[in-house]
């Protein structure tokens, strides 16, 4: 089968590779139908946390193929969208809803673990892993629930972020914008996206948000005005460089809470006692996958739909030309699919 696979820092490569076989008996193996690149996708072409030799990628949908004698919930032609780690569902971490630190699972695409970004995928502890595609929808609708939607969606959820509550969103990036859209949701009565490319937050804009262009104003003075000089309820960052966690945390009020959803690729500086005093409650780490059925549900009734961020999509033969158009942003890219 053909499959996007890391060989060396930043040198991946369209290549052939054994297609997946059943395991064990919670494994399912899907047929992908489409997968998404992601911007972890690009930090693991440069940083290398993956084997040379194994695929990457981790957000798609598919159809079940094969199932193992364990498998009760699946059954193959089950059209499935998946989460991007997979949990055993039974260790510590599991019963206290923290799937993504699992001791027995792991991430799909890194730290050795085969990615699906290719045209057939092993799904360990698949009933934990997977959702089924209600018929009415189309991958399109449902591919970022289980990774960016899910994401987004939990910087509101860590800052808890209520009915009136101003919101700051820094990176209007594929995860800010689902943070944005999102927002509603929960009741956000101000929703601030901070990016500097004005295609981004052209599109935050749709989704309700204020729009601030960092590269033509100070969004801590904007936040501020926009706030009676308060700052807001809720900061979250999602694009991981020292200049945006910092934006975030100086433009959260006193008392507020700020979450770091960005992934962040080297040591970072940041003087607590400026807000030791302050109340102030600062978390970070994976998105909460605990809520990928409620976010479908939400999209099949028309609450919720991401779609638009949808920008390119390209046969899986292409893969390699989709990786720079979504890296180097040609064209207002801002997702890109791939179709196996």
């Amino acid at each position: 089968m053909k499959a996007v696979i890391f060989k060396g820092k930043n040198d991946i490569s369209l290549m052939y590779a054994p297609e997946p076989r059943i395991e064990k008996a919670d494994d399912v193996v899907i047929k992908v139908t489409t997968c998404s690149i992601c911007g972890s996708d690009i930090h693991t072409k440069y940083i290398g946390n993956q084997d040379p030799g194994k695929i990457i990628g981790h957000e798609y949908c598919g159809i079940v193929v094969d199932t193992g004698a364990g498998v009760r919930g699946l059954k193959k032609g089950d059209r499935v969208a998946g989460r991007p780690a997979y949990s055993c569902g039974q260790c510590y971490y599991c019963r206290h809803r923290q799937q993504s630190l699992c001791v027995n699972g792991g991430i799909f695409g890194v730290l050795g673990t085969q990615g699906v970004q290719a045209e057939y995928a092993r799904i360990p502890f698949a009933e934990n892993t997977l959702v089924k595609i209600p018929d009415n929808m189309e991958d399109e609708d449902v591919i970022f629930a289980g990774d960016i939607l899910s994401t987004g969606m939990s910087g509101l959820l860590k800052n808890d972020v209520g009915l009136g509550d101003t919101v700051s969103v820094f990176g209007a990036g594929p995860v800010g914008l689902c943070a944005v859209a999102c927002a509603p949701l929960f009741g956000a009565g101000l929703v601030i996206a901070v990016d500097i490319l004005d295609y981004r937050l052209d599109m935050a804009g749709r989704f309700g948000a204020v729009t601030v262009n960092a590269s033509k104003e100070d969004p801590v003075k904007k936040i501020r005005e926009l706030t009676n000089g308060i700052g807001v309820d809720a900061g979250i960052e999602a694009a991981g460089s020292e200049a945006t966690i910092t934006a975030c945390i100086r433009s959260t009020r006193r008392g507020g809470k700020a979450s770091i959803l960005g992934l962040i690729d080297k040591p970072l500086l940041f003087d607590l006692r400026k807000r030791f005093y302050d109340m102030f409650t600062l978390t970070m780490g994976y998105g909460d996958q605990n809520h990928v059925e409620e976010l479908i549900n939400m999209i099949a009734h028309g609450r919720l739909s991401v779609r638009s961020i949808i920008t390119h999509t390209f046969p899986l033969s292409e893969a390699l030309n989709a990786y720079d158009v979504f890296e180097k942003r040609e064209g207002g890219c801002i997702k890109v699919l791939l179709k196996p």
